[in-house]
């Protein structure tokens, strides 16, 4: 009899979704089509904390010399992967892993023992700058709390912008006061908002301080003139039905839409509120989509042929909920369908307006500028 195969699964907390690790687990075997209870696929989930370096590198030790799994896997920052990636190499292991993509995933060169299923988040980004530059003009600000300035997405929608044509993005930072971490200073946002005078305002929040922020700029007539463009995540649907009394029009970049007709979206949904009883989010998506990659390569993880699923995972392709979709290794893709989409809170209306631009993986703005860049969170975004 084959022994069951072996996931270990790091997750950081999240207090913004405190179960994305079932949600994520639940879509992976829905994808993988098999009963968590009878599957020969075993998921050990170890707590790794903030998701920092030292956290990390804590549960990865625990998972490869304890639990000794065959695949180490989870929601990981690419900032913390260097030194779990030396533990792989002398075990001759491999990793895959899972992220939002609030990062630009550039390493020095190719990785052969580890794969990422990434969301893109940065290629939403980019293309909503792209477009926002041609639709409303360069004027625009970039709001965000000190959270979100720690990673790539502001600079992918500036990178979007620029390469559109725009000369002028105002970046405004709101003030972090650490005796009271989750205060949003309001008054100083639409300060910054009357100082500037944007042709548009892209708002960059997470979790609460993304529908605290929406509840104020509806309390503002004059706010009704300026478009608003917000970052993908502040319209997840478990998100925004907070906000849906407001009468908020907004704009954002998706590269998923749940209520998508195509016969792979419409299963995926179909099939995972059959087995939890719940719609489906943005970690269920990534869980499934997984669960379709390894579903191609299962036999041979079962022979523990690694040599030959390193090299199908490299070119292997699934076609899934958003698409024909692969994994990545080293670069960021541009292969992703973006939709840029205009939402009625109140209607709950999502129209789509165009499709997005993509940022091109030899892209100049990458190797010039974010190479060098040293500063930001190491943990994965959402998870704090």
């Amino acid at each position: 009899m084959i022994n069951k195969l072996k996931i270990g699964f790091l997750a950081p907390y999240s207090s913004i979704y405190p179960y994305y690790g079932l949600h994520l687990t639940a879509g992976f075997y829905c994808g993988l089509g098999q009963d968590p209870m009878r599957s020969n696929v075993q998921v050990i989930n170890e707590y790794a904390g903030g998701g920092k370096a030292s956290e990390f590198n804590h549960g990865v030790k625990k998972l490869l010399q304890f639990d000794h799994v065959d695949i180490l896997s989870g929601m990981v920052g690419y900032k913390v992967i260097r030194d779990a990636l030396k533990m792989l190499d002398r075990r001759e292991g491999m990793g895959f892993f899972h992220d939002l993509g609030e990062m630009f995933p550039l390493f020095d060169q190719p990785l052969e023992n580890i794969f990422f299923n990434s969301h893109q988040l940065y290629q939403s980004e980019y293309a909503l700058g792209h477009w926002a530059h041609k639709t409303f003009g360069s004027k625009g600000i970039i709001l965000m709390p000190i959270y979100n300035s720690g990673f790539h997405l502001h600079r992918a929608f500036e990178f979007g912008a620029g390469d559109a044509g725009a000369k002028e993005i105002v970046r405004s930072v709101i003030p972090y006061k650490p005796d009271n971490p989750h205060h949003l200073d309001i008054d100083y946002a639409f300060d910054q908002i009357h100082k500037y005078n944007p042709a548009f305002v892209h708002a960059m929040f997470v979790g609460p301080q993304g529908n605290e922020f929406l509840a104020k700029w509806s309390d503002h007539q004059w706010t009704k003139s300026i478009p608003l463009l917000v970052a993908e995540n502040m319209i997840y649907s478990d998100m925004i039905q907070d906000v849906a009394n407001l009468n908020l029009e907004l704009y954002s970049a998706i590269s998923w839409n749940e209520r998508s007709e195509t016969v792979e979206n419409r299963h995926f949904v179909k099939r995972f509120r059959q087995v939890t009883g719940q719609p489906p989010n943005i970690y269920a998506l990534l869980g499934y989509e997984s669960g379709l990659f390894f579903k191609e390569v299962l036999r041979h993880m079962m022979k523990r042929d690694w040599d030959t699923v390193k090299t199908l995972l490299r070119t292997e392709k699934i076609r899934g909920p958003r698409g024909e979709r692969k994994l990545l290794t080293n670069h960021p893709t541009d292969d992703l369908s973006i939709d840029i989409v205009k939402y009625n809170s109140f209607h709950g209306d999502l129209l789509t307006l165009d499709l997005g631009s993509a940022m091109s993986p030899t892209n100049a703005n990458l190797s010039q500028n974010v190479t060098v860049d040293s500063s930001g969170w190491t943990n994965p975004y959402l998870c704090i």
